[in-house]
C-alpha cells in the first residue's frame, strides 16, 4: 500500500476464501460528506452475503450498563472542574454549540467531547453512513455482525484515564474554533478519501489514548475479519481512522496474510 493511494474502499482476498470481502471506511456522521461514495459503497456491498460494522446494530441496546456513559457513581463534572472555570465553560459552551455542560455533568468527558463533535458537523442525512449501510443491507436480507461487542467498545472508553478524557474536552472547549475546524477538515478529507490524513488527524485526537482507541481495537477488527470471511464474503465498514498508518487495520490484514487491493472510487 502506497500513500499516494487514496481510497476508502479496499477489495480483501482472504486466504482459502473463493470470492473476495470488502472493506470501507465510514463516518459515524449524517453529515453529507460522508455519503459521498455510498453508490459505490452499494455496488460492493451488493457482491457480498453480509454486512458486519464495529459493532452489532441490532444487539447494541441489550444488556447495555449506562453507567459506563457515566462518571463514577456519586461524582460529576462540579467535582473535577472548579466552580468559576465550570461556569465560564458551561456559558461558553452554550453560546458556541448549544450544548449545557450542566446537563451533562454526570456524563464520561469523553462522551461530551463526542457530543461537540456530532454538533459541530451536519445532520443532512437521517442515519449516520454506518447505520444507513446496516440498513440496506438488512432490506437485502443480509446478516449482521459485529467485530467487537457494543459493550467492548465502551469498556474500551471507559478504561481511558479520566484525566486525559478531561484534558482533551477542556482543550475543545477552550480553543472550540480551532476544533470545529479540525472536524470540519476531517470531513473534508473523507470526501477526498484520504485515509492517510484521516489515520493522521484520528492519532492527533486520540493523544494519549492511541493503544486503546485505536492499536488495541485494530488488532481485534483485524483478527475477527478474518473469522467472519471465512465461509462468505463479507462488507466490512469501520471507521475511515482504523484503515492506514503502521497498525492500521489494512497493514495486519496484509500481514496475516490477506491479499489488499485498492477499489477506484473516484
Amino acid at each position: 500500500m502506497k500513500e499516494q493511494e487514496k481510497s476508502l474502499l479496499w477489495e480483501i482476498r482472504f486466504e482459502g476464501a473463493a470470492t473476495p470481502s470488502y472493506l470501507f471506511g465510514t463516518m459515524h456522521v449524517r453529515d453529507f460528506r460522508a455519503f459521498t461514495f455510498i453508490e459505490q459503497a452499494y455496488d460492493k456491498l451488493l457482491q457480498c452475503e453480509a454486512i458486519a460494522l464495529e459493532f452489532d446494530l441490532d444487539e447494541a441496546p441489550r444488556g447495555l450498563d449506562v453507567s459506563l456513559l457515566h462518571l463514577p457513581k456519586g461524582q460529576s463534572l462540579e467535582d473535577l472542574i472548579p466552580p468559576r472555570k465550570f461556569k465560564k465553560m458551561r456559558n461558553f459552551l452554550s453560546k458556541t454549540t448549544q450544548i449545557d455542560l450542566l446537563q451533562l455533568r454526570f456524563y464520561t468527558p469523553f462522551f461530551i467531547t463526542n457530543t461537540i463533535t456530532n454538533q459541530i458537523l451536519a445532520k443532512d442525512m437521517p442515519l449516520a453512513l454506518d447505520q444507513h449501510l446496516w440498513q440496506y443491507a438488512k432490506r437485502h436480507g443480509m446478516p449482521g455482525f459485529g467485530l467487537e461487542t457494543y459493550e467492548e467498545q465502551l469498556r474500551i472508553l471507559h478504561s481511558i484515564p479520566l484525566e486525559q478524557q478531561l484534558k482533551n474536552m477542556t482543550d475543545a472547549i477552550r480553543h472550540i474554533g480551532n476544533y470545529r475546524r479540525s472536524i470540519r477538515k476531517m470531513a473534508d478529507l473523507y470526501k477526498e478519501g484520504n485515509i492517510y490524513k484521516i489515520y493522521k488527524s484520528a492519532k492527533r485526537s486520540a493523544s494519549g489514548a492511541r493503544e486503546l482507541l485505536l492499536y488495541k481495537r485494530n488488532k481485534v477488527m483485524a483478527s475477527r475479519m478474518f473469522e467472519l470471511a471465512e465461509n462468505r464474503p463479507v462488507f466490512f465498514a469501520v471507521g475511515a481512522g482504523h484503515l492506514a498508518g503502521g497498525k492500521g487495520v489494512l497493514r495486519l490484514l496484509k500481514h496475516q496474510g490477506a491479499s489488499i487491493k485498492k477499489v477506484d472510487i473516484h
